[in-house]
């Protein structure tokens, strides 16, 4: 049995999912809740806890409290993870790198969005699509690149090359000139063109 932690951020397409082990997700709250200096999230985080949510949001708080979970994640809660086993370190340095996204995320990019894309179209214009939703990414002014079939939970960011793509099986920069994400996933559609940002 596992737990989702979604780390995304207001205002932005950021928004990735944590998941992890009911003893790994209580604990990493556990340990926010004690960790915190702020009176109102050790109480939110607590009240999470006993209600036995097997999901925690920071889009649930307030900016400010949703910061400081962060900060805490990012600074107390990784200088305790030299203690602990190997596994637990492992799961909640992922969820630390998330954290680093979330800091870092400002307007757009990094958009992560978390669906099985299959690619329909390639040549200048590339377009991926999931099937369930009318989601599409599409590529504009693409210069030579290999790209995969499918791009699996991909998380895009913006390079002086072009798009940078991390995805399971597949992270590389894809040299374009643009990009729209079409389908309104959260904030969208999204038009972008290098040099414009």
């Amino acid at each position: 049995m596992s737990s989702d932690f979604f780390v995304g951020r207001a205002g932005t397409w950021y928004s990735p999912i944590w998941n992890a082990s009911f003893g790994v997700f209580d604990w990493v709250l556990e340990r926010i809740a004690d960790l915190t200096a702020d009176p109102g999230v050790e109480a939110a985080v607590r009240d999470a806890l006993g209600h036995h949510f097997k999901m925690f949001d920071l889009s649930w708080y307030p900016d400010e409290q949703a910061a400081e979970i962060v900060r805490v994640i990012l600074g107390p809660l990784r200088e305790e993870l030299p203690g602990e086993n190997e596994i637990v370190r492992g799961r909640v340095a992922e969820l630390i790198t998330m954290a680093e996204g979330w800091e870092a995320a400002t307007d757009v990019f990094p958009v992560f969005l978390p669906w099985r894309f299959q690619r329909q179209e390639n040549g200048e214009t590339v377009r991926y699509h999931v099937d369930d939703r009318p989601l599409d990414i599409v590529f504009t002014g693409v210069r030579v690149v290999e790209l995969p079939d499918e791009l699996l939970n991909p998380e895009i960011s913006v390079s002086d090359e072009g798009y940078v793509i991390r995805a399971r099986r597949f992270d590389a920069v894809v040299p374009a000139d643009g990009l729209r994400l079409l389908g309104d996933p959260y904030n969208g559609p999204l038009e972008h063109r290098l040099g414009a940002q």
